[in-house]
């Protein structure tokens, strides 16, 4: 539908506002401005709502009221877009500078809930009015506060309007309510503060309804009237001033505040005193130390006496909710403080110590810095920690010389306090104190100045490094990790031919690296150290990971003794990523390296498990390493790492080790684990692995797990699932290439026999099976499939060698490319497995996803329809892009045909190829009464290639044409040819609230629905479409003839039309009844129904469209004749 695209149109384009997008020459009817805006809900962001809500803006009071009008009873119909639509504009109206809209709003919203029928439907616009309402709505609300549906609504946007007049409506509710609205009205009176309804209230409080009793006294501690004290402090009394069903205490402390807000000071002191003389159980603590908390409140710094009673008691959670609301006045207090740390327990001066350092007491900091010397250790830790809150960095000294003759725990309280003092004083001072401290202290200063990154103390913990004390030692190497530059280095580099403890040697290590030190630096440093020293340097290339570092640690490898080469193997498996992973398989590659194989598989292994390539990726470079017949622990490893790899080739890799029964466990775990993660899988390949998964497995679990294969066989889909196609024996399943599929297609049995007999003979000279691969050695033609093939998923490992070229021919067709990415006078810099001979769509890959060459590179090719997706190494590569036929561009992909991979001069090899038959549509044919008509097939749910402009978000699914907003799908899909006077016939099938079209006579670009003529596609049972105009619903030539209602099939099936275009005689059929037969030679006279000018009725031809309007709609058995 045209109008309703508008505003979808203008929001992709860019432009700001409904208004621009429609202009000054915006003529649309009322009722099609409101459909065409509520298509558009949800907004999918904050610009579009904005464009949306200032639509609804421009309609005015009777467009909300209208929109409002449209909600339906549940069950009735779908709301949605309604609710989305007016919650929307009910907060869009509040925002600054709308305050006439939002006046409007509630008016509008007044008259929906007057009108509205259906009780959900107005409690949900009642809630529209508490974002909008104003003194006006409380004529509409008072009456539906008798109402039980509707009085709590009613009574909080009453609440939300609070005007005198709104109050006096909520009193007035009160007097003849029912039980539940009495407790709705009186909770609602005491939200709003209303004084008067205080008589009213009260005289509930002796009712037999807790629930009443409880939100009567709710109100009134909200009300705070002097007049309630007495009733909510005799409620709170008898409540013992715990909690209760009617919760008096809790209501008796929030009056007593209230009162205090309300400027009554004096009663609410009066009763915070009482209530922390009274409450002195330990059950009453909370009622107490909310009393406190009042007195702390009104009085101020004059509270201390309280908070002195209250810290001088036993009740330690008193004591210390005390100490809380002393805070805000402990310095004013600080000599009440004082005097009080001369009082009481140990604990409590603790406690009044942590308070004053939380606090920042200046004129406490001589009485706290003098306990740092208490004998007892609550009191002494807590001053320390105090008095460097306190006096920060002033107290350095006093806490430098406690580290020099304190205690274990008060070197551990100075280095804690050390660490939060701010400013560089304190590094300063801790590095030039360092020398002349204890061990004990040093090793403490030493962790503070690595944990401040003190690096201009560097020279003070260089030092250290060749303590005799071993802990100071180990602290001073720890700390040069954060505190060396890179001036430093040479320091570094001579700690690291001097140092002799194997974490040293990694302290320094890692201190190099955050030093800065490049790999340039490290590598003129490793050429002057002691043959015996230079592999300490491999472990810093390693952790600086650029890739200059690698070849000096291969070289390392290569020249160096027994003891370098682990270390270069342990640098390149601790490398920073996974770029070393090539080396260390080809350290384990080479049959010299024997003796490093198992440390260089185990690093290669670690890399590849933590490095973030894809499954498809992962399972190539772990087959690298199980091909190499390692040790079974690291068998055992590899298995592990691709149990986490869930897909088909790791789960056919791990079934290669079942019948071993060292890592038998291992790839049991790994067959169920992988399979039971995807429950698409079916076949007999995936059968047998698991059966024997199952019948392996061992342990306490293997019952429950055998259970757990059971299950997903039993519910395994049907089908054959993934098939081998290459048995790694002999050439069976293919042949020789003999032409090409049209060549093919022309010869009689007995010619194509003998020239396929003469393909076979030449295909032995090129292809041949060796080591378990299929071998292309240069020589010869393609080799193809003896099956032919529709639809599939295909899995294929290749590999090539310099400037190689090869492909993979889909249904006869070339092709899926494959070759030497060094290749640039060719192209090939792009990378494999673009669609390479396209011409009109996409040739090139999406990116370059190519393994070395030499190495294996796997392929995932999904063909469906005439659209191919390809995965390489398990990247996507090629995205669902049609292939074009290659022997005629005039003609569609061939719907089956072989699979042939390409012979193209260059060696290539194959291995582990699958392929799965996924189901395939069968194409729609004419009818022989069609075919003598004269019909032809446009779509017959196996390609478009009669198609052409959006073919990137109308896409072939399950045989049918579908357009997905999500993919972007607002583009128009055209017919190739024009055509002039036509039968066009097709079958479509709509969501609800769908919205397309079928373009006539359309030019490839600009406005179809006025450029050309526009057949309305449409669910005309949606209702956000009940109120258009009669020329806008389905069938109808849109603004211009008008088609007949009530023919449509409910939505979700399908249905059948006809077009008939004859000159400028219009006629529609949809379900076998004519619902449009006119003549647009009037209109092309006279003007339009929607008085809109529409220059394509004079159109003789065009083209025929799909009109995507955001809106998912689906066709099929598409076929036109020309008239």
């Amino acid at each position: 539908m045209k109008k309703i695209a508008y505003i979808l149109t203008a929001l992709l384009v860019g432009w700001n506002s409904l208004a621009i997008a429609q202009g000054p020459s915006d003529q649309r009817a009322f009722n099609t401005k409101i459909a065409d805006v509520l298509a558009l809900m949800p907004a999918p962001n904050k610009g579009q709502f904005n464009t949306n809500m200032e639509a609804i803006s421009a309609l005015g009071e009777d467009g909300v009221v209208t929109i409002a009008g449209m909600l339906v009873p549940e069950g009735k119909g779908d709301n949605t877009q309604l609710q989305y639509a007016l919650a929307g504009y009910a907060y869009y109206v509040t925002q600054p500078g709308k305050e006439a809209k939002r006046k409007e709003a509630a008016a509008a919203f007044c008259k929906a809930i007057s009108k509205a029928t259906d009780p959900e439907n107005k409690v949900f616009l009642l809630t529209q009015l508490q974002t909008t309402g104003d003194n006006d709505a409380v004529s509409t609300l008072q009456p539906l506060l008798s109402a039980d549906r509707f009085c709590d609504p009613a009574a909080r946007v009453l609440i939300k309007i609070n005007t005198p007049t709104a109050q006096k409506a909520l009193l007035d509710g009160l007097a003849g309510a029912n039980a539940a609205n009495r407790i709705t009205l009186t909770e609602a009176l005491g939200d709003a503060r209303y004084a008067a309804a205080v008589p009213a209230i009260t005289a509930q409080l002796n009712n037999s309804d807790k629930k009443l009793v409880k939100v009567s006294q709710y109100a009134l501690a909200r009300i705070a009237d002097p007049a309630s004290a007495k009733a909510l402090g005799d409620a709170a009394a008898k409540a013992g001033y715990t909690y209760d069903v009617t919760d008096a205490a809790s209501s008796y402390l929030y009056y007593a505040g209230q009162l205090a807000a309300n400027g009554n000071k004096a009663a609410a002191q009066k009763i915070g005193e009482s209530l922390v003389k009274q409450c002195t159980a330990d059950a009453q603590v909370h009622t107490r130390t909310a009393g406190l908390k009042l007195l702390v409140d009104i009085l101020g710094e004059k509270s201390q006496p309280w908070i002195n009673q209250a810290v001088a008691g036993k009740n330690n959670e008193y004591r210390d909710a005390a100490l809380k609301f002393a805070a805000p006045f402990a310095n004013a207090a600080a000599l009440n403080w004082q005097a009080q740390l001369k009082k009481g327990s140990d604990n409590t001066k603790a406690a009044i110590i942590t308070m004053l350092g939380d606090n920042k007491v200046n004129a406490a900091l001589p009485a706290i810095t003098a306990l740092t010397k208490n004998s007892n250790d609550v009191v002494r830790l807590a001053a320390i920690a105090a008095a460097a809150r306190i006096g920060g960095a002033s107290t350095l000294p006093a806490l430098l010389g406690i580290m020099k003759t304190g205690s274990a725990a008060d070197i551990d309280a100075v280095k804690k306090a050390l660490r939060l003092i701010p400013g560089e004083e304190v590094t300063q001072q801790a590095g030039a104190a360092l020398a002349t401290m204890p061990a004990p202290a040093q090793t403490a200063l030493l962790e503070v100045l690595a944990a401040r990154k003190a690096d201009s103390r560097v020279n003070d913990v260089l030092p250290l490094a060749a303590s005799s004390n071993a802990d100071v030692k180990a602290a001073a190497f720890a700390a040069l990790k954060d505190v060396a530059g890179k001036n430093n280095l040479p320091a570094l580099f001579s700690l690291l031919n001097n140092a002799s403890a194997p974490q040293e040697i990694s302290n320094i290590q890692t201190a190099l690296i955050n030093a800065g030190a490049t790999s340039a630096d490290v590598m003129a440093q490793m050429k002057q150290a002691p043959a015996a020293n230079q592999s300490r340097y491999l472990g810093v290339l390693a952790g600086i990971g650029q890739p200059s570092a690698l070849e000096p640690v291969l070289t390392a490898f290569a020249n160096g003794d027994d003891n370098t080469k682990n270390a270069a193997v342990a640098a390149l498996s601790d490398w920073k990523d996974a770029s070393a992973a090539p080396a260390l398989l080809k350290i384990a590659r080479d049959a010299a390296n024997s003796a490093y194989r198992e440390k260089a598989l185990n690093g290669y292994i670690s890399l590849v498990k933590k490095s973030g390539y894809p499954a498809d990726q992962k399972v190539l470079l772990l087959r690298n390493a199980l091909e190499l017949n390692p040790s079974d622990a690291v068998q055992k490893q590899a298995l592990t790492v691709l149990e986490q790899c869930k897909t088909f080739p790791a789960l056919l890799l791990a079934g290669e080790y079942l019948d071993k029964a060292a890592v038998q466990q291992e790839a049991a775990m790994a067959v169920m684990n992988i399979a039971l993660a995807n429950k698409t899988y079916n076949g007999n390949i995936v059968r047998q692995l698991l059966d024997k998964a199952g019948a392996a497995l061992k342990g306490g679990d293997a019952d429950y797990q055998r259970q757990s294969i059971r299950k997903y066989l039993s519910e395994m889909p049907a089908g054959d699932g993934f098939v081998s196609m290459f048995n790694g024996k002999d050439l069976s399943g293919w042949k020789g290439l003999v032409e090409n599929p049209i060549a093919r297609g022309k010869m009689d049995a007995k010619t194509l026999s003998k020239a396929q007999d003469k393909a076979n003979e030449a295909m032995r000279k090129g292809w041949s099976v060796k080591d378990g691969l299929l071998v292309f050695n240069g020589q010869g033609d393609n080799l193809c499939t003896d099956k032919k093939y529709g639809d599939f998923e295909m899995l294929v490992d290749w590999k090539i060698t310099p400037n190689g070229d090869a492909g993979i021919y889909l249904r006869g067709t070339p092709q899926v490319q494959i070759w030497d990415t060094s290749r640039t006078d060719v192209g090939a810099q792009v990378g494999s497995g673009g669609l390479y001979n396209n011409q009109q769509n996409e040739a090139k890959p999406l990116k370059l996803a190519d393994n070395a060459i030499g190495e294996w590179n796997h392929f995932r090719i999904i063909m469906k329809g005439d659209r191919v997706t390809v995965y390489l190494n398990g990247q996507l590569v090629t995205d669902n892009t049609i292939l074009e036929n290659y022997w005629d561009r005039n003609l569609p992909i061939f719907p089956e045909e072989q699979i042939e991979l390409q012979a193209h001069g260059t060696y290539v090899a194959y291995r582990n190829l699958y392929i799965k038959e996924l189901p395939r549509v069968k194409p729609f044919t004419l009818s022989d009464e069609e075919k003598k008509a004269g019909y032809k097939v446009l779509f017959d749910g196996t390609n478009m290639h009669e198609w052409t402009g959006n073919t990137k978000d109308y896409v072939i699914d399950e045989g049918n044409l579908v357009i997905y907003p999500t993919n972007g799908g607002h583009g128009n899909l055209y017919t190739k040819k024009e055509y002039k006077n036509f039968s066009f016939r097709f079958e479509f099938q709509l969501t609800p609230g769908a919205n397309n079209g079928l373009g006539v006579r359309a030019p490839l670009n600009g406005d179809a629905a006025y450029g050309g003529m526009e057949l309305q596609i449409l669910d005309n049972e949606a209702d956000i479409y009940k109120d258009l105009n009669v020329y806008q619903y389905h069938g109808s030539v849109y603004g211009v003839i008008p088609a007949k209602r009530g023919f449509l099939k409910p939505v979700g099936e399908w249905n059948y039309e006809e077009a008939i275009v004859d000159g400028t005689h219009i006629k529609v059929i949809l379900n076998g009844t004519v619902i449009l037969d006119g003549d647009i030679a009037e209109a092309r006279e006279k003007g339009t129904l929607d008085h809109k000018q529409h220059p394509g009725l004079k159109n003789e031809t065009g083209h025929i469209g799909f009109l995507g309007h955001g809106s998912v709609v689906r066709f099929r058995n598409i076929r036109v004749k020309e008239l």
